[in-house]
């Protein structure tokens, strides 16, 4: 990984967080330029070889990244620091336009949009750059954000080939469910697999229901999906723009924090972050959900006895050691399930995501440049006439978006009885009846799509590891809109409180060098 230069032996790009990495910058050992040349030497190692992670669809020209790197070593030599991560490297998810002089499609992962251009960078991406950063490329994820069809597989894409997991020996198994036990999870699978591999340490994703959280927490990282709405969505493909909102994932909860605020400063009216966060347990009460009633269904995650009595065991746990240090507990608290949230007979989450795509696919591809498809009826014809360009995906979805005829009233009406019976009845209700800051589940169960419907954020920290394969897993947390100030302040005591995420020796094992 270090390329045997001795400068290098205190770089471990697998292990060290961002505050890490920038120490190293700050006192000299390390420079920006090194640094990216051994991120880059670390995916060439490990994403089409090695490990096969096919963690990224692609990445920026090296002569441009170095020439990046050279510039904002200039600028610390002149002490003319951007930002609090200046010089340290990023991915973003193929969701995000880049600087078009980079030359890379914003595909998400489907050939059909491979020459696909775009004018200008995300406005996001913008002001990562502007902060000192630098984008290395752009991550993998499952195609269309899951959205292609009801076949979708967790960090399964066309462009990107399948996504894997380090924890993982061997990688995802042949016939697993779409969020099996060898899954790396979904969409935002290559953002989540680049930052627990070394790629970079941290990253952008984005998430309509669970595609942040989930990846992250089957990567044992920390991650926070931003209040939906919220963020400006210049330069990004949101396929549902109700629910779809950019995040970030990292390796503690101080490097998520920062990254979290040069994303919200992207508003007109920028959440105040607290300054400082909390280490200590006694100022929050959190309310836990009963995680017998909340798990992911079979055709997601297939039944495992073995699994589920582990993960109650791990969450309960957790549960009474934020007890023993002072926390306020109530459990369980009993949270409207997404099964309930149905719309005139239907799943009100499936009402809005159908009756979104066909609008927003167009409206996107309509305002580029240049791109050989114009509109999802565009997309649907080049999937149907390149069969062999699919992955083994279906675009069911795809089709009964271009079909449906939901009409906007209807849709707006939708949108607002499921924001209602999410968030007012259902997620403020249990915050206020039981004087809870925000409420907690096992990852694997579906109340992302409680706060995706709410239009709320949610967040997830590291819980533990299966026994049989290895995979992480974790919990998810739910707050208030608006509240990702709060969420962080209790992810930074439960990390401080916690015992240390486990790196992915499988990737050690690999790499004597590491």
């Amino acid at each position: 990984m270090t390329q045997g230069t001795s400068n290098l032996k205190n770089l471990d790009l697998v292990a060290q967080s961002a505050a890490e990495l920038q120490g190293l910058l700050f006192s000299g050992l390390l420079t920006s330029t090194q640094l990216v040349e051994a991120c880059l030497a670390q995916i060439e190692k490990h994403d089409r070889q090695g490990m096969n992670l096919r963690a990224m669809i692609a990445i920026a020209p090296k002569s441009k990244l170095l020439e990046m790197a050279q510039r904002l070593d200039t600028e610390r030599e002149n002490n003319n620091l951007r930002g609090p991560f200046h010089g340290l490297p990023i991915i973003v998810k193929d969701i995000f336009n880049t600087d078009p002089n980079l030359g890379l499609p914003t595909t998400l992962g489907s050939f059909a949009l491979r020459d696909a251009k775009h004018s200008k960078q995300a406005l996001v991406v913008q002001k990562l750059v502007e902060q000192g950063l630098i984008v290395l490329g752009k991550a993998n994820l499952s195609e269309f954000g899951a959205a292609k069809g009801e076949k979708a597989v967790g960090g399964l894409s066309a462009v990107g080939g399948q996504c894997q997991s380090p924890y993982i020996k061997g990688g995802v198994i042949k016939g697993d469910s779409a969020l099996g036990q060898s899954n790396p999870g979904g969409s935002s699978t290559g953002s989540a697999v680049g930052v627990t591999a070394g790629y970079s340490p941290f990253a952008l994703g984005g998430e309509a229901d669970g595609s942040i959280n989930t990846p992250a927490s089957r990567a044992a990282l920390f991650a926070l999906k931003c209040t939906p709405q919220t963020i400006p969505s210049d330069g990004i493909f949101l396929i549902s723009p109700t629910f779809e909102s950019p995040g970030g994932m990292a390796k503690t909860v101080q490097d998520l924090a920062g990254l979290i605020k040069i994303i919200v400063s992207t508003t007109d009216s920028p959440l105040q972050l607290p300054a400082q966060l909390p280490m200590t347990c006694s100022n929050f009460s959190l309310g836990f959900v009963d995680p017998k009633l909340w798990q992911l269904p079979s055709f997601l995650l297939a039944p495992d006895e073995e699994y589920s009595k582990q993960m109650i065991s791990s969450y309960e746990v957790a549960i009474d050691r934020i007890k023993t240090l002072g926390g306020h507990i109530r459990y369980p608290v009993p949270l409207v399930h997404p099964s309930e949230l149905q719309f005139e007979g239907n799943s009100g989450y499936l009402t809005i995501l159908l009756g979104e795509i066909r609008d927003s696919v167009n409206r996107t591809h309509k305002a580029l440049p240049s791109t050989p498809v114009r509109s999802l009826a565009d997309i649907i014809k080049f999937n149907e006439d390149n069969p062999d360009l699919q992955a083994g995906l279906d675009q069911t979805y795809h089709i009964q978006a271009q079909e449906d005829d939901i009409d906007q009233e209807t849709l707006i009406k939708a949108r607002q009885e499921m924001k209602r019976r999410a968030g007012e009845e259902g997620i403020d209700k249990i915050l206020s009846e039981f004087g809870v800051d925000a409420i907690v589940a096992p990852m694997d169960s579906p109340i992302f799509t409680v706060a995706a419907l709410a239009g709320y954020p949610s967040a997830t920290v590291p819980l533990g590891y299966h026994l049989q394969s290895g995979r992480p897993f974790g919990l998810c947390l739910v707050a208030r809109a608006h509240e990702e100030g709060k969420l962080l302040e209790i992810m930074n005591v439960y990390e401080a409180t916690s015992p240390k995420r486990q790196l992915p020796q499988l990737l050690y094992d690999s790499d004597p060098k590491i």
